[in-house]
């Protein structure tokens, strides 16, 4: 399951980060979102949307709650603005989602994962422009993507017409070819070609933007 993972908006979705989340199964908001819009845009990438209230969340977000609790295949997550403001216990939980810095950090504390995706929206100049991809495939088994606004949003450097050559890998795969094949038919590396592959195949009903995202 991918999950997006954003905070402080601050009243702007930037194109590049709803870019970056699509594909994804569920969106999670921790707080500082400063309008409505930025929700209804969020829901048409993902009907899926956990959001709580941050600190300039005023009287329009009054409906929406200080803290979130989930539960995805196993691992229990909790959602906060402010991590100073935690009155809960969160013991059991194996990773604490949280905003407010506007500053990157994933860290491990005691069997917990406590993260923070930073700041995507309105920001300071010489603040990073970053959010979040966790992707979960068990219980105890998940990954966080950092994803950097104004850096390509890429760890890797991949052929410009990417969709395309998912695509045409997908029917190929279809057919009984292998990765090598693939490569070949596609011009790519045999990496990228088992890279694909791999993805097409380990999670059924993916398209081609879930593919790319898990790749990227």
């Amino acid at each position: 399951m991918l999950v997006g993972i954003v905070s402080d908006t601050h009243g702007m979705l930037r194109q590049e980060v709803k870019d970056g989340l699509k594909g994804v199964d569920m969106i999670i908001h921790a707080g500082d979102i400063d309008c409505q819009s930025v929700l209804d845009q969020l829901k048409e990438i993902s009907s899926s949307l956990t959001v709580v209230r941050g600190n300039a969340d005023k009287e329009w977000a009054e409906h929406i709650p200080q803290t979130a609790r989930l539960e995805i295949l196993g691992n229990k997550i909790f959602v906060i603005h402010n991590k100073g403001k935690i009155s809960e216990d969160v013991v059991d939980t194996d990773i604490i989602i949280y905003g407010h810095s506007h500053k990157y950090s994933n860290v491990e504390k005691d069997g917990q994962i406590w993260f923070n995706p930073g700041c995507c929206g309105k920001r300071r100049p010489d603040q990073e422009i970053t959010f979040a991809i966790l992707e979960i495939r068990g219980k105890g088994d998940f990954e966080f993507r950092k994803m950097v606004v104004g850096n390509d949003q890429k760890e890797t450097k991949l052929p410009k017409d990417i969709d395309k050559i998912i695509s045409k890998a997908m029917k190929l795969t279809d057919k009984g070819k292998s990765f090598e094949e693939i490569a070949k038919a596609c011009k790519i590396s045999e990496e990228l070609a088992e890279s694909i592959c791999r993805m097409y195949l380990t999670h059924p009903g993916v398209d081609v933007a879930g593919i790319l995202q898990r790749i990227s």
